[in-house]
């Protein structure tokens, strides 16, 4: 049975090998569709999403300093790390946004930018919810975890963060309102570089400077009677009178 079956399969081969080739159906939309993706899968030039993020930067840029020689790894200094890296990420991705903003407001502005600006500096405000909420994950390292490995760290600080300092300058703190620490300026605890950066920044435009000068130029300001400026200076004492009675 098992030699019938084997002829009879060589049979059958034969004979299809005998016929002329059927002609190629035509590709449908979605299968050329699909042709064309894997043609660019396959591309040298092709974006790949790990090379695309350059994952392999970010997830080795968290070199734990108790990982060093003679030291005992202390298992929470690597949420620590990946916690304030994440800050610096959203910090970048805020600067951009009110950079942005500072160039809309610096030049002449349509009625249609001004959307963009509030739907960017609204995205800026979303990201500062996220870093508060961000708090609770350091929270999460217990005190006594977090001495195994602060003295490595010494003398560094989130207080030389230079995105959280030009984030500051940008939205238009003046160097005269900063409180100093330990008698000396904020900036004689950066690096050379950083501080000419910080420098750079300060003689730079601020979003409150944009923003003044684009009101100072806008014609509502005083129009039919309604004062702008005593209808603002009205709204913040509110403001500030509501914040009095929380605070007490």
């Amino acid at each position: 049975v098992s030699l019938f079956a084997s002829e009879y399969r060589m049979s059958q081969v034969k004979d299809q090998m005998s016929e002329p080739p059927a002609a190629v159906a035509p590709m449908s939309g979605t299968e050329a569709a699909i042709s064309g993706v894997d043609r660019r899968y396959k591309s040298d030039d092709a974006t790949y999403y790990h090379d695309y993020l350059q994952l392999d930067k970010i997830l080795g840029a968290q070199h734990m300093r108790s990982s060093e020689p003679g030291r005992k790894v202390a298992h929470d200094e690597m949420m620590f790390i990946i916690v304030h890296q994440t800050y610096e990420l959203w910090f970048k991705q805020m600067l951009h946004d009110v950079g942005s903003v500072i160039d809309i407001f610096g030049s002449f502005t349509r009625d249609d930018q001004i959307s963009i600006a509030v739907l960017r500096l609204e995205r800026v405000i979303e990201i500062m919810k996220v870093l508060v909420q961000q708090v609770t994950l350091i929270e999460a390292i217990t005190p006594l975890d977090f001495l195994e490995f602060r003295d490595y760290l010494i003398p560094a600080s989130g207080f030389q963060s230079v995105q959280f300092r030009l984030f500051e300058i940008k939205f238009g703190l003046r160097a005269d309102d900063r409180n100093q620490y330990q008698r000396r300026t904020f900036l004689h605890y950066f690096k050379p570089e950083h501080q000419e950066m910080l420098k750079a920044a300060e003689n730079g435009h601020s979003l409150f400077n944009a923003i003044e000068q684009w009101l100072e130029r806008t014609p509502f300001v005083e129009f039919h009677g309604f004062k702008w400026l005593e209808a603002y200076r009205a709204a913040v004492d509110k403001m500030l009178d509501s914040d009095e009675v929380l605070i007490r």
